[in-house]
């Protein structure tokens, strides 16, 4: 119930620099299993639209930047110093029963009715330049009113000062009654004992849920992993697919001139059917018109000629007509003939247009399946260089790593030479400076100052006390470059071990120190390295692989600060997993760069001065190794790359 009233908390706070925001950080300081297990499950829900990062501090040094702070009432008695260190941070602090109102924001009280009760103290949390939402006391809570809360100080304050003079006799009587409790306690501390007992076999059972829980939250985020990546190929598939809508559009528009084309050509071919037509008709009407001016002229040249010339006129209209006829007839045919023909390119244009759709048709579905197939070869292409350049790399740190472990096999026997004769060269030179000294103490003691008066010109020649403290100084150096190579040889062999097809337990603490010693000259008189290491236990990992990710992003934030600069290096331990949070102050990323660096072939840098595969890879094997890496950038305040791992992996 708490988890969820801090997560409800945090929606009705404004933030100053709310939309700056990557993550929020939502930390407890104190030991309360049960609520870290319960908080764990913060981090697979987003809080305003934004991934949540679960922190737990246990010491007050530990205790960094966050949104969120809540406080155990276990920790209630460190609140008002709390407060003053995150003045200023815009961090909301949430108490647990809390009896200092003065300092607390948000503090919770003692259920009633089994109902959770808060009070809020909207002055604090104001001056931190949070801004609260209208609705939070809607969730069941009451305002501190800050005047009589200072009226209240002002006469607990004067009470106080009468019950420092009745405490003192009360003392007495007290001091009596301590002798009475302390037989009390003896028996109270048998019942915590037993308790302690009952608390550690809760604890195992509660340790135990929490190892459940993380596998089920390790379960959802391989499923959100998977959904993302779901969601970016079917955003790849619509790209993809509005472009093909593009080139279709593109192609229909065209289809539509042609189209068009084609009904002007019939428009036209109308026309000169109906041209055709009406000349048919008009030949018809000539042909009954003549037929009529024949007949008419054929009666007038009868009436003239009467009988005399009556049958040549009769024969040769006849033969004129039947001339006429023919012609007309042959007009016809001619007309039925364009017609035919006519029809015939109709039936042409219709059966082009019909080829023509199907040859549409073809080419989007050809022009789908090249798409297609160019879609495949570049995902295959991409993937073939990937692996052209991890197999590269892989050889490179092969070689190198058998080329090291030789070096470092050939070093180790002349170190230990070195190592092992300096301690008693060194001890050797203590004892011969003891001996002259107690020469030097017999010969004063003695007075024999003139029988050595040649030893005592000669200590003076050679400036003997001068020459005591540069063999010394000489030794100190001598041990100091013996240790140093010692460690550089164990570095080596550390960091370039070559793996087998099998995990391996290892002690991620040996593999970082082992790429910070082979990174040495990269960082000294530059960068100062905090290392704030946890208790972890041996994981089973390829350790090279891993060693290999540190030597990345180490190089990175190495890279990453300009002129002088700190990383800070922190290794913590949850049961079933282990984290390492490597940040550094060196000049941030911005959004848009941070969305792409874990993308093969990407970088910032100069062209030559890096390949883009460095965070790739170093994703591949963490992923490889079931677990996950997530990083936090703001530009000019430095990144931080957390990686998590699991103790055993599953496939073992």
């Amino acid at each position: 119930m708490k988890m969820v009233m801090i997560f409800k908390f945090a929606q009705q706070i404004q933030w100053e620099n709310e939309d700056d925001i990557d993550t929020f950080r939502i930390g407890v300081y104190g030991r309360d299993p049960a609520l870290m297990a319960e908080m764990r499950l913060l981090e697979s829900v987003p809080l305003k639209e934004k991934p949540i990062t679960i922190l737990q501090f246990l010491r007050f040094r530990d205790i960094k930047s966050t949104q969120v702070l809540f406080i155990t009432n276990s920790k209630n008695s460190e609140i008002e110093r709390i407060s003053d260190v995150i003045s200023g941070y815009n961090t909301l602090l949430i108490s647990e029963y809390s009896p200092d109102q003065d300092n607390t924001m948000i503090n919770f009280l003692p259920m009633a009715d089994n109902k959770i009760q808060f009070e809020v103290n909207k002055a604090n949390i104001i001056n931190e330049d949070l801004k609260v939402l209208p609705d939070l006391l809607l969730l069941g809570g009451t305002e501190i009113d800050v005047a009589e809360l200072y009226k209240e100080s002002q006469d607990a304050l004067d009470n106080v000062v009468q019950q420092v003079s009745l405490l003192y006799d009360s003392l007495k009587v007290q001091s009596d009654e301590i002798q009475v409790r302390n037989a009390e306690i003896d028996q109270q501390k048998m019942l915590i004992i037993e308790q302690t007992d009952e608390i550690q076999i809760k604890e195992a059972d509660i340790q135990l849920r929490e190892q459940e829980l993380d596998k089920l939250i390790k379960q959802v985020k391989q499923s959100q992993w998977t959904l993302n990546s779901k969601n970016e190929l079917i955003k790849s598939q619509l790209e993809s697919i509005s472009v093909q809508e593009e080139e279709i559009k593109t192609r229909n528009s065209t289809l539509d001139l042609i189209q068009n084309e084609i009904d002007n050509q019939q428009y036209k071919i109308e026309e000169q059917k109906s041209q055709l037509t009406a000349m048919a008709s008009l030949v018809e009407r000539q042909k009954y018109v003549l037929t009529a001016f024949i007949i008419f002229c054929a009666l007038i040249l009868g009436m003239i000629v009467l009988l005399n010339r009556g049958y040549k006129i009769k024969k040769n209209a006849n033969r004129e007509l039947e001339l006429m006829n023919s012609e007309i007839i042959s007009q016809k045919h001619e007309i039925e003939g364009k017609n035919r023909e006519m029809q015939t390119k109709n039936e042409e244009i219709v059966t082009q247009s019909e080829e023509i759709r199907q040859a549409n048709e073809e080419i989007l579905s050809t022009n789908e399946a090249l798409q297609q197939q160019k879609s495949e070869l570049q995902f295959t292409l991409e993937n073939l260089k990937l692996a052209q350049e991890q197999l590269v790399q892989s050889e490179k740190l092969a070689s190198v790593g058998q080329l090291t472990a030789g070096i470092a096999h050939e070093l180790n026997n002349p170190v230990n030479f070195i190592s092992g004769n300096v301690k008693p060269l060194n001890r050797d030179l203590e004892d011969i400076f003891q001996l002259l000294g107690l020469y030097d103490s017999i010969i004063e003691k003695n007075k024999l100052n003139k029988t050595f008066q040649e030893a005592e010109e000669l200590k003076e020649n050679i400036d003997f006390q001068f020459l005591t403290d540069e063999i010394k100084s000489l030794m100190e150096g001598i041990i100091e470059g013996a240790h140093r190579s010692s460690d550089i040889v164990k570095g080596l062999r550390s960091f370039s071990r070559l793996d087998d097809d099998k995990f391996k337990t290892a002690d991620l603490h040996d593999g970082i120190d082992s790429t910070l010693i082979l990174l040495y000259n990269k960082t000294k008189n530059k960068i100062k390295v905090h290392k704030d290491y946890g208790d972890l236990p041996s994981i089973e990992c390829f350790p090279s692989k891993i060693n290999q990710v540190f030597m990345n992003i180490l190089t990175n934030s190495i890279q990453a600060i300009e002129d002088k600069g700190n990383i800070y290096i922190e290794t913590i331990s949850s049961g079933i997993g282990v984290k390492v949070v490597i940040r550094d102050t060196g000049t941030g990323m911005t959004p848009e760069v941070k969305k792409h660096i874990f993308e093969p072939f990407y970088t910032t840098k100069e062209v030559g001065s890096g390949t883009g595969l460095g965070l790739s890879i170093s994703y591949g094997i963490i992923e490889q190794h079931k677990g996950n890496i997530d990083v936090i950038s703001e530009p000019g305040k430095g990144t931080e790359f957390i990686i998590s791992l699991p103790i055993t992996q599953p496939d073992n």
